[in-house]
């Protein structure tokens, strides 16, 4: 049986990231809990989004998160309306949640976000992806990847990426898919820039715990049992690449199905409280330390609501649970 035509589970990577360790960040009980709000740039909303972002970080949000679509007409730019986000506001982080690999080559995504970090210090954070909706993708002229070929090119991106911001003089880089051939050197980031993977399937978590990223567990209104499923496998992961449980930040998305409302209706579909107990529950049993919350049709006021409802609850229940 050829490689490509064994089941997933069974199917090796070919090559694993450089072995660079992510952000000094200690473990959970030392990480600071991080919360953030997930912007989705749709076009109607305009220049309503940075005021959205505006307000998150006068609200004491640490992150905003933008997905990336360049194929819906929709929906903004990604980067470009990050960009924005730095240049309106003055201090909260920027995650892309997460780059389409598909369609932004490597070093040229290595540059631009070095171009953002040059501008806002210490603002960015990279959120890395295989891509996906391939129909979309190829309508706008971007590839078509099977399962592995995407992964294997996500490993060899990141690979690129880092040996771009290394700041060494003299580069190369001979892979399958990618290759540096002695560029002129970037200066360095003017400060680390946390690279995270959104991790599907086994193989994918895999890739993310050999690299060392940080781990955002893909799915849409993943149920409590799903997710302590997904960060056992995870644990094994770290364990057989020979990091420790704590050795990477995890994010959670809350957003897409999940809902505030008053009447409880499942796993972070309901009040605050409930929010609040099922996002601690999280964090103290497996590991999450930063939450992006939201979902494109929540309001404006759910905004204040989070802030003072569930997020001083989390770091609260949090803080009493450990030493």
């Amino acid at each position: 049986m050829t490689d490509e035509n064994r089941p997933l589970d069974d199917r090796p990577l070919d090559q694993a990231p450089l072995d660079q360790e992510p952000l000094d960040q200690g473990s959970p009980d030392r990480r600071p809990l991080r919360f953030g709000t997930f912007l989705f740039p749709r076009t109607v909303a305009g220049r309503a989004l940075l005021d959205h972002a505006a307000q998150a970080e006068d609200l004491g949000y640490d992150l905003i998160a933008v997905p990336d679509h360049p194929y819906n007409p929709d929906y903004l730019d990604q980067i470009a309306l990050l960009s924005a986000v730095v240049g309106r506001t003055s201090s909260i982080r920027v995650l892309t949640d997460v780059v389409n690999l598909a369609l932004r080559p490597p070093a040229v995504l290595a540059k631009t976000a070095w171009t953002i970090d040059r501008i806002a210090p210490g603002r960015l954070e990279l959120g890395l992806g295989t891509g996906g909706l391939w129909d979309q993708i190829a309508a706008i002229g971007g590839p078509r990847w099977k399962p592995r070929e995407a992964r294997e090119r996500l490993a060899e991106a990141i690979d690129v990426i880092r040996l771009l911001w290394s700041g060494d003089a003299d580069v190369t880089y001979d892979g399958r898919y990618y290759q540096l051939d002695h560029p002129q050197p970037l200066l360095p980031p003017q400060q680390p820039i946390q690279l995270w993977i959104g991790s599907g399937g086994p193989l994918m978590r895999r890739l993310t715990a050999t690299a060392g990223a940080g781990w955002i567990p893909n799915g849409n209104r993943l149920d409590l049992d799903t997710v302590r499923a997904d960060a056992a496998h995870f644990d094994t992961e770290l364990t057989a690449a020979g990091r420790p449980r704590t050795a990477v930040p995890r994010l959670y998305n809350a957003f897409f199905g999940h809902k505030l409302q008053d009447r409880s209706e499942g796993f972070l579909v309901g009040p605050a409280g409930q929010w609040a107990d099922e996002l601690t529950a999280l964090a103290l049993e497996l590991d999450f330390d930063t939450f992006v919350l939201g979902d494109r049709e929540t309001p404006v006021e759910h905004l204040q609501i989070f802030a003072d409802e569930v997020i001083p609850q989390v770091r609260a229940q949090v803080a009493a649970a450990r030493p």
